[in-house]
């Protein structure tokens, strides 16, 4: 397919360049070198006859022309994104792999919903990663997952994911059976790293108590291992399966939980099949 002497994938690498004001960062995103980039718009500017971005200290930025080429490459690449998302509906059943990313504080949940996937579609394979908030939007966002399960206020979501809301999640202070009794300023507290998405989602939720030593852990399942060996964190309500026991100091509390994906998307009806299973499970029960 040829549009203005131009392939789908130049307009999608000129689209990520100019979405990452950046010929080093769109490469990255694309996972190809930076000299295929600037060939790519070397050869776009040539087929044009014309500059498609000049440099500023805030990067790179749009002649007129390449404005104009943006809204034309967005609208095409977009109607190429509905017109597979149609035909898939119209086949009504999934072709494509599953890739979906979860937040270690979901994971049973995600894996359920795996299982329940793999039930229904035997023959197509399931791809699950783990990782931290802002590294499973990233995730998404790139398009390397076709859905990413997430904890966390969706006031928090970048514009660049579309988010569906599953529910709520409860949450609570959590310690070992010997730190029950203990004030909670003199517990060994596990925080997630300052400015993580993690961090900054309790912050919004409850008022953190400051260690006096501080220690910190990057996801759910490291702080649910060192809150059973004395620790306490803030963990989900279900990590009490471990013999932790939840701290009468702090109430109890929920978190939201969201079904993140791009706009745009490379299994979307795999993505919407893996949704809808995960509908028919109840989250508290994970």
């Amino acid at each position: 397919m040829k549009t203005l002497g131009l392939n789908l994938r130049q307009l999608q690498v000129f689209v990520r360049v100019v979405e990452t004001r950046s010929f080093s960062r769109a490469a990255e995103e694309l996972g190809v070198s930076q000299p295929q980039v600037s060939r790519t718009i070397a050869d776009i500017e040539r087929k044009l006859r014309t500059r498609l971005f000049f440099r500023t200290p805030a990067g790179l930025e749009l002649t007129p022309t390449g404005v104009v080429l943006h809204r034309f490459a967005r609208q095409t690449l977009d109607l190429l994104y509905e017109t597979e998302v149609n035909l898939d509906e119209q086949a009504g059943v999934p072709a494509c792999p599953l890739h979906v990313g979860s937040d270690a504080a979901l994971l049973n949940y995600a894996v359920a919903g795996v299982k329940a996937f793999r039930e229904e579609y035997p023959e197509l394979p399931v791809y699950l990663e783990v990782a931290g908030g802002y590294e499973l939007l990233e995730l998404v966002s790139r398009q390397q997952v076709s859905l990413g399960l997430l904890v966390g206020p969706g006031e928090m979501l970048p514009r660049n994911v579309t988010g569906a809301y599953l529910g709520r999640q409860e949450w609570g202070l959590l310690v070992g059976p010997d730190g029950l009794e203990t004030d909670p300023a003199e517990l060994p507290l596990l925080l997630p790293p300052e400015g993580s998405w993690e961090r900054q989602t309790l912050e919004r939720q409850v008022e953190l108590p400051q260690p006096r030593v501080p220690a910190l852990a990057r996801d759910v399942r490291a702080a649910c291992a060192l809150a059973a060996e004395g620790f306490a964190a803030f963990l989900p309500l279900r990590c009490r399966e471990t013999g932790l026991v939840l701290h009468a100091a702090l109430p109890p509390f929920e978190l939201e939980v969201y079904a993140v994906s791009p706009p745009s998307g490379r299994y979307p009806v795999s993505a919407r099949a893996y949704l809808r299973l995960l509908g028919g499970l109840e989250l508290g029960d994970f």
